[in-house]
């Protein structure tokens, strides 16, 4: 079993203060431990840190159509018979509705049965007319989900690989963005700490599940009537604490201090619109949610396999134990006292450096993961002027993987 966290600490500061009993160097240990950590994941595709999940598309949504009640150059539109909240419908989903030829985007949820949309409704007025609120495209990967990720399902009835592309050239491509049918494709732009965008300008509340989390300060950062603003909410255990600034949109969710349960951060005024939960321990940092837009948008409710490495947690209480395994913790002692040494102007840095290196090194021979997956020449009228189909794309891999443009 790995060393615990306090475990470490002890070791590194034997080695790189010689047995200095005092606390002087306990703040800037506990920091080296933890960069050091962090940066040995980095080092390669660790066995350790490989994991697998999977996502589940949303296809169209229909809920109460033939009751949509919306009226001429207006944005707002009533569903009768709609939940949208409770199922989930998201902003940014694009919806048709009857005698309109325009696709609108949605921009406010405000309730289970309203939406606003990001533009006027161009034809007469109705009660009665039809909508469809288009299949989702944007999709949250797993937490702590690296950069290194790859996607794959078997709609089709085998395997397939979903491909990578950058946003620049999806859209160099002008491709349909209604179009609906198996997803092939992928991109990945944006990434915060929130489950889902706000669905309209709200306050938070705060609260644990369990009642021993007490005086733990809940940091909200964000944007408040047009500029960047934050708040401060203290959870008071599992009872449920309101804060009182309204915000628009949300880049942080972070807490102060470790917890005994998770703290949920939900709107104010109905606490089942949950925008972030922060698990058990430590994430003082946050967790980063990283989001993908899958292409074409799916026309049926499938599973995607998510295969990523993960982003190692910070360690923070005594008894804490790294993820990396116990084969890796020479290797961050050794990071941890060169650092430690370096900053404090030790003459023995460079030796514990080039231990760790050495460790590093011996470690990648027997931990790293091998490629399972090739990149293979195709057939040079595929893609235009890309002579390559990507196994792990130029984004994964490196400048030498993927299509051959460039922007």
């Amino acid at each position: 079993m790995a060393l615990t966290y306090l475990d470490l600490q002890n070791e590194v500061k034997r080695r790189a203060t010689r047995n200095d009993g005092g606390q002087n160097y306990d703040t800037a240990i506990k920091n080296s431990i933890n960069s050091s950590l962090f940066r040995i994941a980095r080092e390669a595709l660790w066995r350790q840190l490989r994991r697998k999940t999977y996502i589940t598309t949303k296809t169209s949504y229909t809920t109460g159509s033939g009751a949509v009640s919306v009226t001429s150059a207006g944005t707002t539109v009533n569903v009768t018979g709609a939940t949208f909240i409770t199922d989930g419908i998201e902003v940014g989903r694009r919806v048709k509705i009857s005698n309109d030829s325009t696709y609108h985007i949605i921009r406010q949820v405000t309730g289970e049965t309203s939406f606003v949309m990001d533009s006027a409704y161009a034809a007469t007025s109705h009660t009665t007319a039809t909508y469809e609120i288009l299949p989702q495209e944007q999709y949250n990967l797993p937490l702590q989900c690296g950069h290194k990720v790859f996607l794959w399902h078997e709609e089709y009835g085998s395997p397939l690989q979903m491909e990578y592309i950058p946003d620049q050239e999806f859209y160099y491509a002008s491709w349909n963005l209604t179009q609906t049918s198996v997803p092939i494709y992928y991109r990945m732009w944006s990434e915060n700490m929130l489950i889902k965008d706000i669905l309209t300008p709200t306050s938070f509340a705060v609260f644990s599940s369990d009642s021993d989390d007490t005086n733990i300060d809940i940091s909200i950062f964000g944007t408040v009537e047009g500029y960047p603003d934050y708040e401060v909410i203290r959870n008071n255990g599992v009872t449920v604490t309101t804060g009182s600034k309204t915000f628009s949109d949300v880049d942080r969710v972070v807490k102060g201090s470790s917890s005994y349960g998770r703290i949920s951060v939900t709107a104010s005024g109905d606490t089942s619109i949950v925008y972030s939960v922060l698990p058990v321990g430590d994430t003082t940092a946050g967790l980063q949610r990283r989001k993908i837009q899958v292409y074409p948008l799916p026309n049926t409710e499938f599973d995607i396999n998510v295969y990523f490495y993960k982003e190692p947690l910070r360690l923070v209480n005594d008894n804490d134990v790294h993820e990396l395994g116990q084969e890796f913790d020479e290797a961050i002692i050794l990071l941890s006292v060169s650092k430690i040494k370096g900053e404090d102007g030790q003459n023995e840095t460079s030796t514990f450096y080039a231990l760790y290196k050495d460790e590093i090194s011996s470690l990648k021979k027997t931990n790293s993961d091998k490629i399972d997956w090739f990149p293979k020449l195709h057939r040079p009228y595929r893609r235009g002027n890309d002579f390559i189909v990507s196994g792990l794309k130029y984004s994964q891999l490196g400048a030498n993987y993927g299509p051959s443009r460039r922007y």
